[in-house]
C-alpha cells in the first residue's frame, strides 16, 4: 500500500462509525465560514437575519490527496409574515473515495424576545441519502485483502435541534445533528482473497453518530471603519472533540478579514467581499500541521451569499454575522 493510499485510507476510517470496532470519527462536514452561514449546522438560526438569505458554500478539502472530501451545500431561509416563526431549507452533498452522501432538510425555528435580544429554538427534519461503493477503494496493491463489495444506496429519515440566542452585536448558539442515530449499514463484508490471503468475512454496522456544536461570537464597534468580532466553536462527536478560536475583522463595512485556529488542526485564513448590502462572496484557506493535514496540503472553500430584502424590512447590522 502506498503511502497516499494509507493516509486515504486512515481518513476514511474515521468517517466511517463502526467500520473497525467501535472507532467513531466526524461524519459531518467540515466548515471554514461556518460563522457566516450557520444554517447548516444549527435550524434555530433560520430567520434570523429578518430577509430572505440565500448561501453557496463549495469546499474542497486536502486538495493533494485524491478522493479527499468535496463538499457542496446550499441553504435558504427567511423569517415568516408571522415574524415570530423562521422557516428554511438546506441540502449537502459530499463525496469522499468510496462514498458519496446527500442530506435534504426543511429547518423550522420559533423566536421571541429575551432580554435584549431574541431567542430562537429550532429543528431540521429530512432525509439523509447515502451510498458506499467499498468495491471502488483504490488501495489494490498485490498481496492485500480489500472490501469488494458495493453496499448499495441507503435512505433514511435524520433531524437536528439546536438553539439560538442573539442581539445586534452578540450571538450564541447550540445544536446536535443526527438525533435519530439512522443507521445505514449493518451486515457482512467480503474481504476477497488474494495471493498471500484466503480471504475472509467481517461485520460493517455505520450509523450516523449525533454531533454537537456550540458556539458564540461577539462584536466591537472601534470606529466607523473597524468592526472586531472574535468567536470560538466547539464541536464533538463521540470521544473527539475540538475548538475553533476565531477573530474576523470587518473593514470600512465592505471587507471581512479572518484567522481561525483549530485544535489539533492548524490555521483557517478567511476574506469576504460584500459587494452591496445583498450580495457578499467569501473564500477560506485551511493549512493543517499535523500529518494528515501536512500531507493533503491546503483546504479551500468558497461562499456566495445573497439576501432578498422582500419585504423592505430592516435586515440586521453587518456587524452581526
Amino acid at each position: 500500500m502506498n503511502k497516499s493510499a494509507q493516509i486515504f485510507f486512515i481518513a476514511s476510517l474515521l468517517l466511517f462509525q463502526g467500520y473497525c470496532s467501535k472507532l467513531i470519527g466526524q461524519q459531518d462536514p467540515q466548515y471554514s465560514q461556518y460563522m457566516f452561514n450557520q444554517l447548516v449546522i444549527n435550524p434555530a438560526y433560520a430567520g434570523s437575519k429578518e430577509a430572505l438569505s440565500s448561501v453557496i458554500d463549495l469546499r474542497k478539502q486536502w486538495i493533494a490527496m485524491p478522493g479527499a472530501p468535496q463538499t457542496g451545500t446550499f441553504g435558504i431561509h427567511g423569517p415568516m409574515a408571522f415574524k415570530s416563526l423562521g422557516i428554511g431549507g438546506h441540502i449537502i452533498a459530499e463525496a469522499i473515495g468510496p462514498s458519496q452522501w446527500t442530506g435534504a432538510y426543511t429547518d423550522f425555528a420559533y423566536r421571541f424576545r429575551l432580554g435584549k435580544g431574541k431567542l430562537s429554538l429550532g429543528i431540521a427534519a429530512g432525509v439523509v441519502n447515502y451510498n458506499l461503493n467499498l468495491s471502488a477503494s483504490d488501495y489494490k496493491d498485490p498481496g492485500e485483502t480489500y472490501p469488494s463489495q458495493n453496499m448499495g444506496p441507503k435512505t433514511k429519515f435524520d433531524a437536528t435541534a439546536g438553539f439560538y440566542y442573539y442581539t445586534s452585536s452578540f450571538y450564541m448558539g447550540g445544536s446536535i445533528t443526527h438525533l435519530t442515530n439512522p443507521n445505514l449499514y449493518y451486515g457482512s463484508m467480503v474481504n476477497a482473497p488474494t495471493l498471500t490471503h484466503k480471504g475472509d468475512t467481517s461485520t460493517i454496522n455505520f450509523n450516523l453518530a449525533p454531533h454537537v456544536f456550540l458556539y458564540m461570537g461577539k462584536s466591537w464597534l472601534i470606529n466607523d471603519n473597524l468592526v472586531i468580532n472574535p468567536s470560538i466553536m466547539y464541536r464533538a462527536v463521540g470521544m473527539i472533540q475540538n475548538i475553533d478560536f476565531n477573530c474576523n475583522f470587518l473593514i470600512k463595512q465592505r471587507v471581512w478579514a479572518g484567522l481561525s485556529l483549530r485544535s489539533g488542526y492548524g490555521m483557517v485564513y478567511l476574506i469576504q467581499y460584500m459587494i452591496n448590502d445583498q450580495f457578499r462572496v467569501g473564500y477560506s484557506f485551511d493549512q493543517g500541521f499535523n500529518r494528515i493535514g501536512i500531507y493533503g496540503k491546503s483546504s479551500q472553500e468558497i461562499m456566495l451569499g445573497y439576501n432578498f430584502n422582500i419585504r423592505k424590512s430592516k435586515m440586521v447590522s453587518p456587524r452581526f454575522m
